[in-house]
């Protein structure tokens, strides 16, 4: 009798061991969706595989904080383990959510797969680069080098373009931005003084006559 009550007992454990294994299945999120999500901003370089040593992280937050300062263009950058098929979603819902470029006048985020070329995602509003011009950054990348590099020659690429446009918008010869703000403004007013003793001039001339 024992032995039979064991036997019997072992397809009841059996179905509730099923049964609890497909309540978890059904009330789990997926592994792809769990790994497709949007993690927290890191500062300029989100990193959440930790792919980058501290020392590569250190150094590639010190480049695009100088790039930002220079420009006040917010040039960032995500490593994810994810299909290239999947960067640009992934790229403009961290975007979006990390606020990107929305305390300057542009943003520029790349995103770098482990495996695939690396995406560039932009505010389409307005454009801080043309398709040229993220075709060259987007080239810059080398797939098959180790992960520091390739996010050194993508950002290299990005910042020398951005760094362009900012000067090329500057007064020749000043390569601060608030310092060329302060230089139109102070040629601006000294214009309208001009054209005020200009005008002050005529008005006594015609007077004396």
């Amino acid at each position: 009798m024992r032995t039979t009550a064991r036997r019997t007992a072992l397809p009841h454990r059996t179905q509730r061991t099923g049964l609890a294994v497909l309540i978890l299945l059904l009330f789990s999120p997926p592994r792809a969706a769990r790994a497709l999500d949007v993690p927290n901003i890191d500062g300029h370089m989100t990193d959440p595989g930790q792919t980058l040593g501290k020392g590569d992280k250190t150094a590639i937050e010190d480049k695009l904080g100088k790039v930002q300062q220079d420009t006040r263009v917010d040039v960032a950058g995500w490593i994810l383990d994810v299909p290239e098929s999947s960067l640009d979603k992934l790229g403009r819902e961290a975007f979006k959510r990390w606020h990107i470029g929305g305390d300057w006048d542009n943003a520029v985020l790349f995103v770098i797969p482990r495996v695939g070329r690396a995406h560039v995602i932009l505010d389409d509003s307005k454009r801080e680069l043309t398709v040229p011009e993220v075709e060259r950054v987007v080239g810059a990348d080398k797939p098959g080098a180790p992960m520091p590099q390739r996010v050194d020659l993508v950002a290299d690429a990005a910042a020398e373009i951005v760094r362009a446009k900012a000067l090329r918008a500057r007064p020749n010869g000043v390569s601060d931005l608030g310092r060329g703000r302060r230089f139109l403004l102070a040629f601006a007013v000294v214009a309208l003084l001009a054209v005020g003793l200009s005008y002050r001039a005529k008005r006594k001339e015609r007077a004396s006559t």
